[in-house]
């Protein structure tokens, strides 16, 4: 299916195909290469359905800039600005090659009372992300900074299907990345990598890391926050 057309995305899949040809020219398309910012307008009330590739939401901050979610293929953002009419808080960076339909917030309104499964879709996804927020800011105020460590490389982590106890991250962010997620500085997340290397619960792989015993390291992580 071509991924120049909303009938790509899980938003759209069940609606007809006329519909989804007058929305699709009612959008704009982009393609977004790696590490360029997306729409950093003050006034950009649009909302973004991603396609192809994946792309990063980060708060600025007075110290260092906050990293709150990553938008994958099948997901959208500006959702917030389209129903509340405010600029967009968190800024949006392509961490690879993307595609997007930019539809005007006039138009998303619409179609999200009009068309029932993307406005379950977005109640979902606001559920979820108040749900994530929440979660990690009760880490902040719970977990040390290895913990925090821990849980977040759980949390990107997917199970492998060769071994049930093995998870993996594929294209992990770099260091400052990650501890621009948790809070913290660079070189803390770094001791702590390097800690939980040489213990044998991770593995460092070209492109990803390896969770050696995800199980073990959830069951630490869960004594820690008991403990607490």
């Amino acid at each position: 299916m071509a991924i120049n057309s909303l009938a790509a995305h899980p938003c759209f899949k069940t609606l007809d195909p006329e519909s989804c040809r007058v929305l699709d020219r009612r959008c704009g398309w982009l393609k977004t290469p790696a590490g360029a910012w997306v729409g950093q307008g003050a006034d950009d009330r649009d909302v973004y359905f991603v396609m192809t590739g994946r792309l990063r939401a980060a708060l600025h901050g007075a110290r260092q800039d906050l990293v709150s979610a990553d938008i994958e293929a099948g997901s959208f953002f500006g959702e917030l600005s389209a129903l509340g009419d405010a600029p967009r808080a968190p800024s949006v960076f392509a961490v690879s090659e993307s595609t997007l339909a930019k539809m005007p917030s006039a138009v998303f309104v619409e179609t999200m009372f009009t068309h029932r499964p993307l406005g379950e879709a977005v109640v979902a996804t606001l559920v979820a992300r108040n749900r994530a927020m929440t979660r990690r800011v009760g880490e902040l105020g719970a977990l040390d900074v290895r913990s925090r460590v821990h849980a977040e490389l759980l949390r990107l982590a997917r199970p492998d299907r060769e071994d049930p106890k093995r998870a993996i991250i594929l294209a992990p962010p770099n260091q400052s990345e990650l501890a621009s997620r948790i809070n913290t500085r660079r070189e803390t997340v770094s001791r702590e990598i390097n800690a939980m290397e040489r213990e044998g619960l991770i593995e460092r792989r070209r492109g990803a890391i390896v969770i050696n015993d995800a199980v073990r390291l959830s069951a630490r992580l869960e004594a820690t926050a008991v403990g607490e």
